[in-house]
């Protein structure tokens, strides 16, 4: 494969990870309760990280710990999460509301949904491969 063919595919790449991203936001939209993409990444971190705080969130999405901020303050706000005031030793610790863990379940629901539909008529070979090529794609991230 040439370095012409390899630019195009990754430019293809690209483009059609934008089309999912934008897919999905317009889906969100949907709901009774939408949640933005930030606002599920962030539920869906916090969810998938036990004793995860805002200076936590901040690295691992290479974000500035002010914006960070804004956003868990809007996510309190919203009453999606809280901070867990029975763990003071580590600082400030994040955790889902019961409204936060219903409406992050609903909106994955939601997107699980769609990838399913789109995956049918996949052979399960089909769908194991894509699976491997994407878990590499965001293993390559953290090295």
């Amino acid at each position: 494969m040439g370095t012409d063919q390899r630019d195009a595919d990754i430019q293809a790449v690209y483009n059609h990870m934008q089309v999912i991203t934008r897919r999905a936001n317009a889906r969100s939209r949907h709901l009774a309760e939408p949640l933005t993409f930030v606002e599920h990444s962030l539920l869906r971190f916090i969810a998938d990280t036990p004793g995860v705080r805002a200076i936590d969130i901040a690295e691992a999405f290479s974000l500035n710990r002010s914006t960070v901020s804004r956003q868990v303050a809007t996510l309190i706000e919203l009453g999606l999460a809280n901070y867990d005031e029975t763990d003071a030793g580590r600082g400030r610790v994040l955790v889902l509301t019961d409204h936060g863990h219903q409406q992050l379940a609903t909106s994955a629901q939601v997107h699980r949904e769609v990838v399913t539909d789109r995956l049918t008529g996949w052979s399960n070979a089909e769908i194991a491969s894509f699976a491997a090529a994407l878990i590499r794609y965001n293993d390559a991230d953290s090295k």
